[in-house]
């Protein structure tokens, strides 16, 4: 009797023993559970790379088949980019500002020349938009007047014809608005603006402005924006801050739009239109270019002084709050029949300095005459 009533104590022994080892993991599960609870992390910075560099030039038209063959190039435009491609390729988005139609056929709707001694039409063929992308260039600008040249047959064409050989088309109404393109893990918006031309996104109108500007700025982490304004030839090469009048036409305030752009939130705003180099400006810490000039016309476009001299602006941005880091003005010369060449004497970059002494001496930026530009 004794034995049994030892094993039954025993027996209660052990139970009550594995009874409390149970509680005691379940109560350590239960405090690990609560202790993850309670502890919140951060959400993950996002990763941002050092810098974003961008490549911009001003006024591309690769010839022209319009009136007639004779203004494209024999290698129909292959070779006019080798001297730059190379620089422009390094770029992390790389935007020029396309002068003229581009697509194949006839088809469009002939624009009426007011001027027919002083004013061209310009339709490049279709196959020259693979001349762009083998450039490495991603973006073009499309808000200007040559691209009404044939209507909007032309601009939808041209649009398309863009678009397939994977460069994107900012600047008309409807159309092509404005893109966004991610580099680097970094959305890169691009909205562009013209002054006095057919349904393009307007720089005169500042509802529409205010609304692309901060449209795009919403939807990117970067914002470049683009206009063709200003008065045209080597006698308008000084940025004048007031409204600029040509033949007629209202070309716009380019001073006060590109501070307008940078006060809605642009990063950095670039200009062409001009046919010749203009002064830059740091303003606010963003980089204003007020005109890149021309950078390859072949045929039919004045190439006479600073119409000739081609500058090709490389620039660093800060891709933490879009500010300026660095840059370089690379200096071409362009030829009749021929792309800009390499120009070792940096007149387009000597412009560009001589340009931002006179209209610009207390900004930001420092120009050397090689072209290197750096903040003071």
């Amino acid at each position: 009797m004794q034995k049994k009533t030892f094993k039954y104590i025993l027996i209660l022994l052990c139970i009550s023993m594995l009874s409390c080892m149970q509680n005691n993991t379940a109560n350590a599960s239960k405090g690990t559970e609560t202790t993850t609870d309670t502890v919140t992390s951060e959400p993950a910075k996002k990763s941002m790379p050092a810098e974003i560099t961008m490549a911009f030039t001003g006024d591309i038209m690769m010839g022209t088949n319009f009136p007639d063959a004779s203004y494209v190039t024999r290698d129909r435009g292959k070779s006019l980019f080798n001297d730059c491609k190379e620089v422009m390729s390094a770029a992390d988005i790389t935007i020029i500002n396309l002068e003229g139609t581009c697509y194949n056929g006839t088809d469009g709707e002939l624009r009426e020349m007011t001027s027919p001694s002083s004013y061209y039409i310009f339709r490049m063929p279709g196959d020259h938009a693979q001349n762009l992308a083998d450039a490495g260039v991603d973006v073009v600008n499309f808000a200007n007047n040559h691209s009404f040249d044939f209507g909007m047959t032309g601009r939808k064409n041209t649009i398309q014809t863009m678009r397939n050989a994977g460069v994107e088309v900012s600047g008309i109404r409807e159309l092509a608005e404005g893109c966004i393109l991610e580099r680097k893990g970094i959305k890169i918006g691009y909205v562009s603006f013209a002054a006095s031309c057919t349904k393009v996104n307007d720089m005169l109108n500042k509802e529409e402005v205010e609304r692309l500007v901060k449209k795009y700025r919403k939807e990117s982490d970067l914002l470049i924006v683009g206009f063709h304004g200003g008065a045209e030839g080597v006698t308008y090469m000084h940025v004048p801050m007031k409204e600029e009048f040509y033949v007629g036409e209202d070309r716009g305030n380019v001073h006060d739009f590109a501070h307008t752009c940078i006060d809605l939130g642009a990063d950095i705003v670039v200009g062409h239109g001009p046919h010749v180099p203009r002064a830059m400006e740091l303003y606010k810490g963003h980089l204003i270019a007020y005109s890149l000039g021309n950078f390859c016309a072949p045929y039919r476009m004045s190439l006479k002084g600073a119409c000739g001299h081609a500058p090709l602006l490389c620039v660093s941005i800060n891709p933490e709050d879009g500010t300026f880091n660095s840059g370089k003005i690379h200096s071409y010369l362009q030829q009749t029949g021929a792309g800009p060449h390499t120009d070792a004497g940096n007149t387009a970059a000597k412009d560009i300095r001589q340009m931002t002494l006179a209209d610009f001496p207390n900004t930001g930026i420092s120009i050397a005459e090689d072209g290197t530009v750096t903040k003071k």
